[in-house]
């Protein structure tokens, strides 16, 4: 059969291990029966659905088939029921190392005797099989042949002093053979012949032994070369008989010839053959498809094994190889064959020996994440099975993109790395290093360490360091020749120092800020100011964190922020802490350790501190020394510097360590840093100590401990190695939360959505559509305040002037021109107005941007709701629960403790008098009414406990937590879930925003609460509203009959010129006017005031910080699922809260289903740990989990709404920075209304008002203008 066409359903395929061999000590082997895949194939088989595993491996066995003469396949049935049921193809092997008691293997009847049993089992398959099986007649032969000579196997003639090649040669015919029978009775089947690529090398001291090493290596191909003819060809072999070639790969496949040492892979032997040429020197040698027919590691490392054959199957295919899938082996895991007590910790699933039924599946998590990551990357690089599209279709379809960096490849790994293998399933890149001085011509030098990625390393005789000047002349015709240079590449940059190379037909212009490099040692002289001219060029920047982000935002309207973030499946290696590496053999404990680079941002007297502090601690220090002098590092019994290692080996030295150190010097060098490594401690899940560097204090410094000064480091680590097991499992707790809501995956995801909707050409003006807002996809804060303003073709349609316009038509900007008249224009980008208030409809359901209710003690607003309403209103007494401790309970969670475990409530009733009798003197009552709970973000709590209040203000929300409520009431709801919602240290927040008293807990009702159910919510403050049709955009669309003035949607203003009293629309028009009432975010409208702004009002803007809220919505086909409103989440869900939209309204449901909204908070300091579909699968997981829905409940609908600005954050400068920018606003008739640009926490009915009373300042204004 042609081998062009596809033989296997899936690209991905699982193996179930089927030996069925005697063992040398005489024991059989029934690997199928052991572990439990005979009994349990059909939910096996129903496991792979979600991987899209369509192909699987199994072993009939010769031994198990025919007892005494007879064959019995029956063992057979149930696979291939349960692979009918499933829709799979099953790969048969026919021998898998056994054979009957009574078959002498060197006799002459065995050959006839096996294809006698390869007729029988070919016939009884061929029902079940289809017209184009996959068989393999003998499982190994290279291997079983040396198996034989080394009597691996228990039977008849088992120490024949043939064993071996003449083994072999049996082998050899016995397959020939069954192959022309088979093809009798099949005679479109194909047939896979594996064995093990293997690889040997002499020891470095013995040359003498190369050639054993060699004659090793070459004997994997002896039974290929004798099927195929080449050697041996008396034996019957002929091209037809190798048809399809399965190599079996493990760890172990590589050793030194004569010690048999191994050439350890999680060690980074760079002595290893890469697989990726071991397959292409298996294609050039025979011309056929290939699979990796078996392939797995063991424990930890499952996950990044599998993850890295995908990447050497990609790199194989993309240097020419035919490779049609990889085959995980096993899927199950199975026991060693020799000692049946010890399970190999191999396989997808784990088995668990002691459950019941016995023999229960227990997933992997890391693998399970490795493989979807090696799924999507082989989907993207490799052919399909279906399609069988060759890679060079695939590459030539991609579009380039090259990448100049300052920093070499095969450097440590790390941000660029990361990014650039992970966006090449998109991009064919080019990866532009430095230059590197070689005399003669000039020359590029290229490598390809990653599918996809090829390294371009030029060599020219110019000595000037970096891409300097001098280089530039050189550079450019060696570029000119790369493959894409002149079809509109992207182009990429690290280092603004080269931006003279930027092709002249590039396309989208990408720079990734990583570090403030001007703040480095001896940096060059131009490159502030190529970076200032690159910043004005580049379409799309990113920054690495925090930090970067808020020095770049202003410099730029299209700046994103993405922080470091973490392969998770790598570092879960370091939780095996028996994995270490042998350079810690010398080194006792307690070890410290540090990994990177060690240079002028590293604190090398802090090291010489501790040292001196504790020299029974050992200090392990990993990584090049560079751009510093290494006589000048401390020397000390007790440091060691290890060198630089590779990223694949970083595990075995944390699973090592006690304690982890970022001691980076605080200079200018460090002020701007994203430490990548500090998410990699904490998913090894080690107590970790940094100094002060801003972007880990900010977001993790309630996990990592900082030291500020060396004493206080040094105290660090001493507490940290002090920690009990308690304390330490709560920690890693914590740090699992925190990794778990990352990846570089999502990050690199992410980036690209960017990429894909950011037009090219348009450098700093490019906007995103949708990047601003509704949106999904979008990740950490879009491009606020500062900077140039869009110059975007503005021409001179100029409309004649209005009294006043309204920028935004939520439902601030909707009340404005609700309150006044004709002379209004209302500006609304989307094309409905409402804002966050609007909704949407999907298959029967209907969803709101986030929950929204009516509710409000305003009497002017419960007279608005009639006037837009009328009869259309759904009024009820609200459900609002907490869950928690897997109980829920009533909010707010102070005041209804009963149900929770004893422990907690004793906890949170001792701390809240702690805390009560802890404030000096009385306190007066207060009205609890004093702050209104609409539920916005469930912290209305806060100012709703009915009790005294205290006037003094707490310096920050921390604090006051504390100190209102106590330690209890604060460690197992106000703390986790504030942290949640705000994702912002509570200690960066202010109070003002709860009210202006501080109301106090009443211990009575506490302790009430505790003892029995509390009672349903009652009175005015417990009944809220919802429009009854029609979701709150019924609201919305309520004022629109109303309205006077003019309305205009998609409606996008680019562009406010405060001077000349006018805005610039996205299409061109300019609108005079007279006041202008503006509801888009504060910072947006700063930066669309561009030069006109002065810097402190543009500084004030940028200070401001925010909160975004992605939604997922999600619609089940069942009813009635809960008669809840709303329940807050503090734990380790994804979503801080969900809205039952379902119970808003009924008419909000779909019939017989139900509709709810899981809402999700993130920002620079917390990003979305997922996102797209995997976002989704997340909610409805985690959904499952908190027992909010069933495993069972159907989901058909599921969508997600953005909200890039949700919650403004009441930061410390927040009040400063509001004042500065509205008083420059005021001054040139610029009003600010609403949430956004009032930077206020509103809500909707808030909204009413703020428009109203924006109304009546136009009207005044104008009254007294009049005058």
């Amino acid at each position: 059969m042609s081998s062009n066409c596809a033989p296997f359903a899936s690209y991905w395929q699982a193996g179930y291990e089927g030996a069925d061999h005697v063992n040398h000590a005489g024991r059989p082997q029934d690997m199928n029966l052991v572990t439990g895949h005979l009994d349990q194939a059909d939910g096996d088989y129903a496991l792979l659905r979600p991987f899209g595993i369509r192909t699987v491996r199994e072993s009939a066995g010769w031994r198990l088939c025919e007892r005494d003469g007879q064959f019995d396949f029956s063992i057979l049935d149930s696979r291939l029921q349960a692979a009918a049921k499933h829709g799979l193809q099953v790969c048969w092997t026919f021998c898998h190392y056994g054979w009957p008691d009574d078959v002498d293997i060197y006799g002459e009847e065995f050959v006839p005797r096996f294809v006698r049993y390869c007729t029988e089992l070919a016939k009884y398959l061929s029902p079940h099989v289809g017209p184009a099986p996959i068989y393999s007649p003998i499982n190994e032969i290279s291997f079983q042949s040396w198996g034989l000579s080394v009597h691996m196997f228990r039977c008849k003639n088992m120490h024949d002093p043939r064993a071996g090649e003449a083994g072999k040669r049996q082998l050899v015919r016995a397959s020939i053979a069954a192959i022309d029978a088979i093809r009798a009775i099949t005679p479109g089947a194909r047939f896979l012949q594996c064995d093990p690529l293997i690889h040997v090398i002499a020891p470095p001291d013995r040359p003498d032994w190369r050639e054993q090493a060699a004659g090793w290596r070459a004997s994997q191909f002896d039974a290929w070369d004798m099927l195929c003819g080449r050697r041996e060809p008396e034996l019957g072999g002929d091209p037809r008989y190798l048809d399809l070639i399965g190599g079996n790969v493990y760890h172990s496949n590589q050793w030194e010839s004569g010690t048999n040492l191994r050439l350890w892979w999680h060690l980074d032997d760079p002595r290893r053959l890469p697989l990726n040429q071991a397959l292409i020197e298996l294609q050039r040698r025979y011309e056929r498809p290939l699979l990796l027919a078996e392939t797995s590691h063991v424990g930890s490392g499952r996950g990044v094994w599998i993850r890295q054959m995908a990447e050497q199957a990609a790199l194989a295919v993309q240097h020419g190889a035919d490779v049609r899938g990889v085959c995980l082996y096993p899927a199950i895991d199975r026991p060693d064959w020799d000692n049946p007590d010890h399970w190999h910790r191999s396989g997808l699933w784990d088995v668990d020996l002691h459950s019941t039924p016995p023999l229960a599946r227990l997933p992997v998590p890391a693998y399970a994440t490795a493989l979807h990551q090696a799924i999507r990357l082989t989907d993207h690089l490799c052919p399909s099975p279906t399609t069988n599209s060759p890679h060079g279709q695939r590459e030539s379809a991609m579009q380039t993109m090259i990448v100049f960096c300052h920093l070499r490849w095969d450097f440590v790994y790390q941000r660029p790395q990361h990014l650039l293998s992970r966006l090449a399933q998109h991009y064919r890149i080019l990866f532009v290093e430095e230059p590197v001085f070689d005399e003669g011509p000039a020359f590029m030098k290229t490598s390809t360490p990653a599918p996809n990625i090829t390294v371009c390393q030029p060599h020219t005789p110019v000595q000037a360091p970096g891409f300097h000047d001098d280089q530039i002349p050189l550079l450019q015709p060696l570029l000119a020749q790369l493959p894409g240079y002149n079809e509109q590449p992207l182009v990429w940059f690290y280092t603004p120092m080269a931006l003279p190379l930027l092709p002249p037909h590039a396309g989208l212009v990408i720079y990734d800020c990583m570090d403030e490099l001007s703040a480095f040692k001896n940096p060059p002289k131009q490159l502030l100011q190529r970076e200032t001219a690159l910043l004005k060029r580049a379409d799309l920047v990113f920054t690495g964190g925090p930090s970067l982000y808020e020095a770049k935002r202003s410099r730029h309207d299209n700046t994103h922020c993405f922080a470091s973030s973490v392969d998770a499946v790598h570092f879960h290696q370091a939780l095996d802490r028996s994995n270490g590496h042998p350079l810690h053999g010398d080194i006792p404990h307690p070890r410290l350790g540090y990994y990177g680079v060690i240079d002028e941002r590293f604190d090398a007297g802090l090291i010489a501190a501790m040292a001196d502090a504790h020299p029974e601690w050992q200090l392990v220090l990993v990584g090049p020394i560079v751009k510093i002098d290494p006589a000048s590092l401390p020397q000390r019994q007790n440091i060691h510097y290890l060198g630089q290692q590779s990223y694949q080996v970083l595990p075995q030295f944390l699973a090592g360590w006690d304690v982890c150190l970022l001691p980076f010097a605080l200079n200018e060098a460090t002020r701007y840093i994203s430490p990548t490594k500090v998410l990699e401690y904490m998913a090894a899940e080690l107590p970790s100590v940094s100094t002060a560097i801003t972007d880990v204090e900010r977001p993790y410094g309630d996990i990592v401990a900082i030291g500020h000064d060396h004493a206080e480091f040094i105290a660090h680590c001493e507490a940290a190695l002090a920690l009990d097991a308690r304390q330490r499992d709560e920690l890693a707790r914590r740090m699992r939360a925190v990794v778990e809501r990352t990846s570089w995956e999502h990050t690199a995801e992410q980036m690209h959505a960017l990429m894909r909707r950011t037009p090219p050409g348009a450098g700093a003006t490019a906007t995103p559509p949708g990047a601003a807002a509704g949106v999904t996809g979008v990740a950490g804060m879009t491009g606020a305040a500062g900077g140039a303003a869009p110059a975007a073709s503005i021409n001179a349609k100029r409309a004649a002037p209005v009294g006043c316009v309204i920028i935004g038509g939520g439902p601030t900007g909707l009340s404005a021109a609700y309150h006044l008249g004709a002379d209004t224009v209302l500006l609304e980008r989307h094309a409905t107005v409402g804002g966050w208030c609007r909704s949407i409809k999907d298959k029967g359901f209907t969803f709101d941007y986030a929950g929204h209710i009516m509710f409000s003690n305003d009497p002017y607003v419960l007279k608005l709701y009639d006037i837009l309403l009328g009869d259309n209103q759904h009024w009820q007494m609200r459900e609002a629960w907490v869950y928690s401790k897997q109980v829920y309970t009533r909010y707010p969670f102070q005041g209804a403790l009963y149900g929770l475990p004893p422990a907690v409530i004793k906890e949170c009733i001792v701390g809240a008098i702690e805390s009560r009798y802890g404030l000096a003197g009385g306190a007066p009552r207060c009205d609890s009414e004093a702050v209104e709970d609409c539920c916005a973000d469930g912290t209305a709590d806060v100012a709703n406990s009915d009790a005294g209040s205290a006037v003094a203000q707490t310096e920050n929300f921390e604090n006051f937590i504390y100190r209102v409520w106590g330690a209890g009431i604060a460690r197992h709801f106000a703390i986790p879930y504030n942290k949640k919602i705000w994702t912002v240290p509570l200690k960066d927040m202010e109070t003002s925003w709860l009210g202006g008293r501080v109301p106090l807990p009443d211990l009575g009702q506490i302790i009430e609460g505790a003892l029995e159910p509390v009672a349903k919510p009652m009175g005015p403050n417990a009944r809220f509203g919802y429009p009854l049709r029609g979701g709150f955009q019924a609201l919305m669309n309520g004022f629109l009959p109303h309205i006077r003035g003019k309305i205009e949607l998609d409606a996008n203003v680019v562009q406010v010129l405060p001077q000349e009293h006018t805005v610039v629309l996205a299409d061109g028009r300019r609108l005079p006017y007279g006041k202008l009432i503006s509801t888009m975010p504060l910072p947006q409208l700063v930066q669309r005031c561009g030069d006109a702004v002065p810097e402190a009002v543009r500084k004030a803007a940028q200070g401001l910080r925010h909160v975004s809220i992605r939604c997922v919505n999600i619609g089940v086909n069942r009813a009635g699922i809960t008669d809840k409103h709303w329940i807050y989440y503090p734990e380790d869900s994804i979503f801080h809260r969900i809205f039952v939209q379902g119970n808003a309204s009924p008419e909000c449901n779909a019939p017989g289903g139900f509709g709810f909204t899981c809402e999700i908070s993130y920002s620079p300091w917390k990003p979305l740990p997922v996102d797209g579909e995997e976002l989704i699968q997340r909610c409805i997981a985690d959904c499952i989990k908190v027992g909010f829905i069933r495993a069972d409940d159907e989901v058909v609908v599921a969508n997600q709404v953005d909200m890039p600005y949700a919650y403004v954050v009441y930061d410390h400068a927040r009040a400063h920075n509001v004042a500065t920018v509205r008083e420059w606003m005021e001054r040139h008739d610029i009003v600010l209304a609403g949430r956004y640009s009032e930077w206020e926490y509103y809500n909707s009915d808030h909204a009413f008002l703020a428009g109203k009373k924006a109304a009546e300042r136009v009207r005044d204004a104008k009254a007294v203008k009049a005058g």
